[in-house]
């Protein structure tokens, strides 16, 4: 009898003993869920500081100083296929539009005015530019207009002077003006190119340019060292009328 109540005290405890500890497994378990569920015991702690060394930020690049650009010379205009001397007391001007050269007259005494003489390379007719060129002036007595042709250095030259009249006007900044007059000349080169040389002034900076005026024309020569110009712009048309071409109009003395 005793035999059989220990052994039933035994089987009770070890009941006893596995609902133990079936409990605390089951505590156990329920403890772990409510930790893994609960979203702050999952944040994760920041990281710790790196101690490696950052990088030096990268310098900003220079700009290269930009290379000086080299300042270039106007090139010199070629030399005309003939030349001549320029007057001492006269002063060349810089070459200006269709001028090949220009010189200012000085003035005389009497009359503070004074003249202007204009180099052009143009062609065609010459006893029509000629013709013209007398066509811009009035109130001239025709007796005293000189009209000469001769041959200078082998070449040929054709001028006329008209001492005194009222001048029309002719190109740049000349205006209609009394008491004026024109020594003009004009030089065929061997190419068959014309030099038009055409001096207007006051008549008494006329009679004092006069000698140095011819003085140039016959100073006038080919240049060895030119080539021939290329082909002038038409100067006038043999068929127009004297004196019926506007002064000043484009591609004329």
């Amino acid at each position: 009898m005793n035999g059989v109540m220990t052994q039933q005290s035994a089987n009770a405890q070890s009941r006893r003993t596995i609902t133990t500890v079936g409990f605390i497994a089951a505590l156990l378990v329920g403890v772990g869920l409510a930790v893994f569920s609960d979203p702050k015991a999952q944040q994760v702690g920041p990281e710790p500081p790196s101690s490696a060394a950052k990088p030096a930020p990268a310098k900003a690049a220079t700009a290269s100083p930009k290379p000086k650009r080299e300042k270039r010379k106007a090139p010199e205009p070629a030399p005309a296929e003939i030349t001549w001397d320029d007057p001492p007391e006269w002063k060349r001007l810089p070459r200006s539009g269709m001028r090949y050269a220009s010189y200012d007259i000085p003035s005389v005494k009497g009359d503070p005015r004074g003249g202007e003489l204009n180099v052009f390379i143009l062609s065609g007719d010459v006893e029509a530019n000629i013709q013209r060129w007398m066509g811009e002036f009035s109130k001239f007595d025709p007796k005293t207009v000189v009209r000469t042709n001769r041959t200078v250095n082998n070449m040929k030259q054709a001028t006329v002077e008209i001492p005194k009249g009222h001048f029309n006007g002719g190109m740049g900044d000349t205006k209609a003006s009394d008491n004026y007059g024109l020594l003009g000349g004009i030089i065929e080169a061997p190419s068959g190119s014309m030099f038009f040389f055409k001096l207007t002034g006051p008549s008494p900076v006329l009679k004092a340019a006069r000698n140095p005026f011819y003085k140039m024309l016959d100073s006038a020569r080919v240049d060895p060292n030119a080539a021939p110009p290329p082909a002038a712009a038409p100067a006038a048309s043999p068929a127009t009328s004297p004196g019926t071409a506007p002064a000043g109009a484009p591609g004329q003395p």
